[in-house]
């Protein structure tokens, strides 16, 4: 009987302590420390655009004779993708020719002298290249007055303006007198049935009202006439384009002219005077001018044809066949995409984390797998109203999947850190205050451990300082524990 009443007692003492115990200890849950890599990134998105895209003009005017590409085609650099035609400065070309071949041919007759027969042909070139100096400023002044005449356009302009304002007014009062003579008939039809006025008197309505009616008509007529003159004196006046090139040629022809003129003039006075060496030289002259005459029309020429200048897309064909092109005028523009830039705007903050060279992922909204580019350019400036960077990051595209214009995430690292202590960002106690910690189990009580924190993420957070790998840490629980406390962890 007292063994038993000894173990009752033991019994309840055991509860009792267990009871004690448990109201003591702190149920917590809790996660080991790691040796891990640990970085903060910004995903910003951007817009992928091509590594290059011009504007190709043309170098010279005139008529778009062949486009050789359309948009979307693959051309390589020296592609002929333009040809304007260039049948005037052919021409042009075969009198510059001419005119190089005559002067080398007269300065080789000044050295080597003149026979009777070559004095009268020297002199028969003379008055043939007088002649034709004469007829090209004929033609240069009648093409001058026709040019110049865009005065008398102008005012045929404005006199077809006010023709077309007074049509309209016309067929306005027309339109009023027609619908007050329609009217007047309805009513003296009426007063005529009833005999209320005369015959006379019911005719004189009804041919005011047909005289009305015609007049009407005649107001239209005029007026579609006046709106065909006014579109046709607007349509001359502002497309001078054709002229001005025939008054250029003009231009060219004269000056050809003259450089014959002069050529014939020094091969006369050096057939009748003889060979001097101020006369030579002038001929050696005629003839390098004749040579610069030649290869500055050839240049012109080459000009016609509009060429690659590097291997890409076609992105934009702004004329079409037929068409005058302006000297200048932007005719094809295109883009090399084989690499891609993904621009960005970014915060101060992240230009000043970021340098040119910096490896950053890129992810086009296509694809399924971050890529590396490269940071290339950095905006030395904010935009004035965004207050943002432009950043150009380089990628590849040599596989041509990718296509400008599309949007594309990319992924900053602003700071890393290797093998570093890592711990939840949940288990650090007075995360932003002056003294954080966590705590740890250790023989199933809570030991708090000051702690140096240094990179840290919306979830993990990495430890310089006061805590190992592989340590107990608490993340759950430990919002008011003390040092030493028991606790009781349960996890899942």
């Amino acid at each position: 009987m007292k063994n038993k009443t000894i173990i009752i007692t033991l019994i309840i003492l055991l509860l009792i302590s267990t009871t004690v115990m448990a109201q003591d200890s702190i149920v917590v849950e809790t996660t080991k420390s790691v040796t891990d890599d640990i970085s903060i990134n910004e995903l910003i998105t951007g817009t992928l655009t091509p590594i290059q895209d011009v504007n190709i003009p043309a170098q010279t005017g005139g008529v778009a004779d062949q486009i050789n590409v359309e948009i979307g085609d693959k051309v390589d650099q020296g592609t002929d993708l333009i040809k304007i035609d260039d049948e005037g400065l052919l021409i042009q070309k075969r009198q510059a020719q001419a005119s190089l071949d005559s002067a080398r041919a007269n300065y080789n007759e000044m050295k080597n002298g003149a026979t009777a027969e070559e004095l009268a042909r020297v002199r028969a070139s003379y008055e043939d290249a007088k002649a034709g100096l004469e007829s090209a400023e004929t033609n240069l002044k009648l093409m001058e007055e026709i040019y110049n005449n865009r005065r008398t356009l102008e005012q045929q302009l404005v006199n077809a303006e006010q023709q077309l304002e007074n049509a309209k007014q016309n067929l306005n009062q027309a339109e009023i007198n027609y619908n007050q003579a329609k009217k007047d008939y309805e009513r003296s039809k009426n007063l005529y049935a009833d005999q209320v006025i005369s015959e006379r008197e019911f005719d004189n309505s009804e041919s005011s009202f047909e005289n009305a009616e015609i007049s009407l008509e005649q107001a239209k007529t005029s007026l579609a006439v006046a709106e065909k003159n006014y579109q046709l004196a607007k349509e001359t006046y502002n497309n001078p384009t054709e002229l001005k090139q025939q008054l250029e040629n003009a231009r060219s022809q004269v000056n050809s002219a003259r450089t014959n003129l002069k050529v014939a003039e020094a091969n006369l006075e050096e057939a009748e005077r003889g060979p001097r060496a101020e006369r030579l030289q002038a001929g050696l002259a005629s003839v390098k001018q004749a040579e610069a005459s030649l290869a500055q029309i050839e240049d012109q020429i080459s000009k016609t044809s509009i060429i690659a200048p590097f291997t890409g897309l076609v992105n934009l064909v702004n004329i079409d066949e037929g068409e005058m092109v302006a000297s200048g005028q932007t005719v094809i523009n295109l883009i090399k995409t084989d690499q891609l830039y993904a621009e960005i705007d970014v915060t101060a903050a992240t230009a000043s984390a970021i340098k040119k060279g910096d490896r950053v992922e890129v992810k086009a909204e296509t694809m399924q797998h971050y890529i590396e580019g490269e940071v290339s350019n950095i905006s030395p400036a904010a935009d004035s109203s965004s207050r943002t960077f432009l950043v150009k990051i380089k990628i590849p595209n040599e596989n041509q999947k990718l296509r400008a214009g599309m949007f594309a995430d990319v992924k900053i690292t602003k700071g890393e850190s290797g093998s570093a202590v890592v711990v939840p960002i949940e288990s650090i106690v007075n995360l932003n205050g002056d003294n954080p910690h966590v705590f740890v189990v250790e023989d199933g009580k809570a030991v708090r451990k000051n702690i140096q924190i240094g990179i840290s993420t919306d979830s993990r957070v990495e430890i310089i300082e006061g805590l190992n790998s592989d340590e107990e840490v608490i993340i759950r629980g430990q919002s008011g524990l003390e040092n030493g406390q028991a606790v009781e962890v349960r996890n899942g």
